[in-house]
């Protein structure tokens, strides 16, 4: 049988760690941000507010598909690997990667983003947005929201593999849902007045712990799975 994480301990922690984490994925996605905040200014209070309000709202939906994604390709896995007796695999793998991306983001393990950057993934998404600054702005603002949720980045990565362990595209899905309300804070905060974020950058080694905590109730899931550990309520 696949244990699920229950939402409030798990879905919890993924959000105090979006939460926390947001003022560093606004600083790395800063200029990006800062250029579609300068592009989509909007020439009335309301009209900007729309604006930023779809721009996070793409950026959001992007979180979603991804978390879809990860379900999906996790259901697939977990199905390979019950069928084998390894029920527990998925869990395992995705809690090690979670781990990993935590390092990662509190700066104690090379950045795996960089390798997506060096492959063009960053460029492929900034080309993109030079397209999306020619459609119309509202369009525009939620394209470019979603090109920015597309940005390499260790934090989204690790919730990834949550959601990848949910083994569901809906549950991925919610997952990632769950991650990108978490950003939403950061992001705008920068777009409104960046000097406001400078404080919160100093929040990422509490994000990644919180991450880290995520990854270590996947990797006790999967010990579970495989018949080293007893289930529990958490895990």
């Amino acid at each position: 049988m696949h244990h699920h994480l229950p939402p409030p301990g798990d879905f919890g922690l993924l959000f105090l760690a979006s939460l926390l984490g947001g003022a560093h994925c606004a600083g790395m996605c800063g200029p990006y941000v800062a250029i579609c905040s300068a592009r989509l200014g909007g020439s009335t209070a309301a009209g900007r507010a729309l604006l930023r309000g779809l721009f996070l709202g793409g950026r959001v939906a992007a979180y979603v598909a991804i978390g879809a994604l990860a379900g999906a390709f996790g259901e697939i896995i977990q199905a390979v690997s019950g069928r084998g007796g390894v029920s527990g695999l998925l869990s395992v793998v995705a809690g090690i990667f979670a781990i990993l991306f935590a390092l990662s983001t509190a700066g104690l393990f090379p950045a795996p983003e960089r390798l997506l950057a060096a492959a063009g993934l960053d460029r492929l998404v900034r080309s993109g947005a030079r397209e999306a600054f020619h459609a119309p702005p509202y369009f525009s603002a939620a394209l470019l929201g979603g090109l920015q949720g597309l940005l390499p980045c260790a934090l989204v990565y690790g919730a990834a593999s949550r959601a990848a362990a949910s083994a569901s595209a809906a549950s991925g899905a919610l997952t990632m849902l769950v991650f990108g309300l978490g950003t939403v804070p950061a992001i705008l905060i920068f777009a409104v007045g960046g000097r406001a974020l400078a404080p919160l950058l100093r929040l990422r080694k509490a994000a990644a712990l919180f991450l880290g905590a995520v990854g270590v109730l996947l990797l006790l899931r999967g010990l579970a799975g495989f018949g080293l550990l007893a289930h529990s309520t958490l895990w």
